[in-house]
């Protein structure tokens, strides 16, 4: 071989090393997550001083190398991380190596996953990049087993990995209509996660750009709101101020709750294809989940009051890794009639079975079920009281608030009564049948016998009078998770656990 010859191989080799070396490595995007949450504290300053000194290099750097030093050690700690975390794909699994100074290797076979999920928000698609999540049953691993941002073409490398065995093989899909998903954003949403959903956003702004940035953003909205129309503030004048802010709160809360879901859940697609199934769903952030049917660890049809009244429900699944993340739901089918629910549910997973009761509730347990809501219905007016006797100054405020704080106890009362007519539990072909309410869902669990854990058997002071008891039915899930049926009658549950062979505690 001539030395030309030589040189040619030896930069074929280099080239193909190098290729090697950036296909097994993360996004360099992910260079800003390691980076972003130090580095902008540090450049917004710089760059105003370097902007004030009408970029006079020498200058800025000697006054502020102290900064600039930093920012080199952050971002050549961030180079590190991300020359130290790789991954290889095999024939029968992935392989992950994290770590800095200790490595740490993990190996995920593609058979063991439960849910592979790949998101990718606006900014990642500008940049081909995508999040990867990859999770299993282990118990020994209490977080994600594997979590990578990868460029999009690697991720749909190992996407066709593990779903190879749907190759060849017919899709079934499911789309709700465009309506049914504006109800379940609506139905779903709530103004403590919309209010939580906005204070992180105005931290991230405040880190972001400085506080002189959002002072200036902040007193432009104040402004825009003191031009409001003066009727309407002439009609506002006689509510307190402090029922308005409340309100306020609330309503705001919940329309961003509400714009949240809605994007998360637009365009959603729920597709079983052999043994996966596949769900689509997002319009800012693009989510694809890919979930082991035989990893399900139960089915939830969840209804409100109102749904129940509209004979409506939502289908959620409970599978390791799926809508474990910030602000998700484990949807299946976000939300249509009773009539199409069962439809749905037989092109999605025609296995479950038909549901059965043998032990239930009535009206004869309506006292009972409304017990503690009543006992809790007294906190306002006892609190009203006291709040009235302590600052006699806003005796009416207190009465509206008092008002207004009775509205979910009396809500939580009516649901109560109508959960004893819907409490139940049955056994049949290896699978178990749970109906009962949640503060103010209604569920109905269906599961493989062979996912429960353990039954624990309880009773309070007045139950043993009654001869009741409660049912706690814990279940395989990577936290501890049970369900709580209420009031049932005691020799019939203890029955029931020993003839199924329940590892009951009682």
């Amino acid at each position: 071989m001539t030395m030309p010859e030589i040189s040619r191989e030896a930069v074929r080799q280099k080239r193909q090393w190098l290729k090697g070396f950036f296909k097994h490595r993360q996004h360099p995007i992910k260079l800003l997550n390691y980076t972003s949450k130090n580095i902008w504290l540090l450049l917004i300053p710089l760059g105003k001083y370097l902007i004030a000194n009408k970029f006079d290099f020498q200058s800025w750097i000697r006054t502020n190398w102290l900064d600039i030093l930093t920012i080199v050690c952050i971002f050549a700690f961030a180079v590190l991380r991300w020359i130290f975390i790789y991954y290889e794909t095999e024939s029968d699994g992935i392989v992950a190596h994290t770590g800095l100074f200790g490595m740490m290797t993990t190996k995920v076979y593609y058979s063991e996953i439960t849910t592979m999920s790949c998101c990718q928000s606006y900014i990642q698609r500008l940049f081909n990049a995508c999040t990867m999540y990859i999770e299993t049953n282990a118990k020994a691993i209490s977080d994600t087993e594997i979590k990578l941002v990868l460029r999009e073409k690697s991720v749909d490398e190992i996407y066709e990995y593990v779903t190879e065995q749907c190759k060849n093989k017919p899709r079934m899909t499911v789309k709700p209509k465009k309506k049914y998903l504006l109800a379940f954003s609506f139905l779903f949403s709530s103004a403590l996660s919309g209010m939580i959903l906005f204070a992180t956003f105005m931290f991230e702004l405040y880190r972001l750009v400085g506080r002189e940035i959002e002072e200036k953003l902040i007193n432009r909205v104040n402004g825009e709101l003191n031009k409001m129309n003066s009727d309407l503030l002439k009609f506002t004048s006689s509510i307190p101020k402090i029922i308005l802010i409340i309100a306020a709160l609330i309503l705001g809360g919940w329309f961003v709750s509400f714009i949240a879901n809605l994007m998360r859940h637009w365009s959603f697609k729920a597709t079983r294809c052999g043994s996966q199934l596949i769900i689509e769903s997002g319009i800012i952030t693009r989510r694809r989940h890919v979930i082991n049917r035989s990893k399900i660890n139960y089915f939830d049809y969840q209804k409100s009051l109102l749904m129940k009244l509209f004979r409506i429900c939502s289908v959620t699944i409970h599978c390791t890794g799926y809508g474990v993340r910030h602000r998700e739901i484990s949807v299946l089918i976000p939300i249509t009639t009773l009539s199409e629910v069962r439809s749905s549910l037989k092109i999605l997973e025609p296995d479950i079975p038909h549901t059965v009761i043998e032990i239930k509730t009535g009206a004869k347990d309506i006292p009972r079920f409304m017990f503690m809501p009543v006992v809790w219905g007294f906190i306002p007016p006892i609190a009203g009281a006291v709040l009235k006797f302590l600052l006699p100054m806003w005796r009416d405020e207190v009465d509206i608030l008092m008002v207004l704080a009775m509205i979910p106890f009396a809500w939580k009362l009516i649901v109560s009564i109508v959960a004893s007519f819907n409490t139940s539990v049955g056994f049949k072909n290896g699978y178990c049948t749970l109906r009962y309410c949640h503060f103010y869902k209604f569920h109905k669990i269906i599961m493989p016998k062979e996912n429960i854990s353990k039954t624990v058997v309880s009773q309070t002071w007045f139950q043993k009078v009654s001869h009741t008891c409660n049912l706690k039915i814990y279940t395989n899930s990577e936290k501890v998770r049970f369900h709580r049926l209420k009031n049932l009658p005691l020799e019939k549950t203890l029955d029931l656990c020993l003839r199924e062979g329940l590892q009951t505690f009682f």
